[in-house]
């Protein structure tokens, strides 16, 4: 029994090498296109999120204010006899849009009686800021008593706007309701007879106007 042995020519093992350095960059540009694919997505995803954002902070801003119980008190005198009524704090939470900035100001017409900068979060959309004022701006009419105040909002995007907070005040049932008046309220102004409203809308129009003439709005 013989074994021989044929010698692997010079051609055939340039031919193996040239196919395994094919599979190798076949395998290369098949890893290559998976990470170049990997990334293509996550840029589409954070370009998309971003003009989520972008579109979320461009909405008319919008939010709500909700009563919260403190340990503030309204003390009112009515004809000689003394009466404690709770005195909320206010709860502002942002619905649409989003804000870089918020002041509070008591302001009666005659007189500033406080302005507040209110902190402000890294994100505002979807969060809450309480606020708190004095008892300063006040109208008495009977039973009633009108304690108002003024919100000044800049939103990240889109123009700035003052709102007018009211807090009513019955002295008959002790409740306190709280109400929101935008700009478009003094609409009707012209209108009203002598009243707690008109008087309300009054001092706001002068306020407004003051912001106009300031640029800020």
């Amino acid at each position: 029994m013989s074994i021989k042995e044929t010698p692997i020519s010079s051609d055939s093992r340039a031919a193996s090498k040239h196919r395994t350095y094919i599979t190798i960059l076949e395998t290369y540009v098949a890893i290559l296109g998976t990470i170049l694919g990997l990334v293509f997505t996550w840029s589409q995803l954070r370009l998309s999120q971003n003009e989520d954002d972008r579109s979320r902070r461009a909405e008319p801003l919008s939010y709500t204010l909700e009563a919260v119980n403190t340990h503030y008190q309204y003390d009112i005198q009515q004809e000689g006899v003394a009466m404690s009524i709770p005195a909320p704090s206010l709860r502002l939470h942002v619905t649409h849009g989003s804000l870089s900035s918020i002041t509070a100001i008591s302001f009666d017409g005659s007189a500033f009686h406080e302005l507040s900068d209110l902190p402000i979060l890294d994100r505002w959309e979807g969060c809450t800021v309480d606020v708190t004022m004095p008892a300063e701006s006040l109208i008495v009419n009977g039973n009633l008593v009108y304690d108002y105040f003024f919100l000044f909002l800049q939103p990240t995007e889109g123009e700035n706007q003052l709102d007018l907070i009211c807090n009513t005040i019955s002295l008959d049932t002790q409740e306190v309701q709280t109400s929101i008046f935008h700009p478009i309220a003094l609409a009707q102004l012209s209108y009203l007879a002598d009243s707690p409203q008109k008087e309300l809308l009054l001092v706001y129009n002068a306020l407004l106007n003051d912001f106009k003439g300031l640029g800020l709005l």
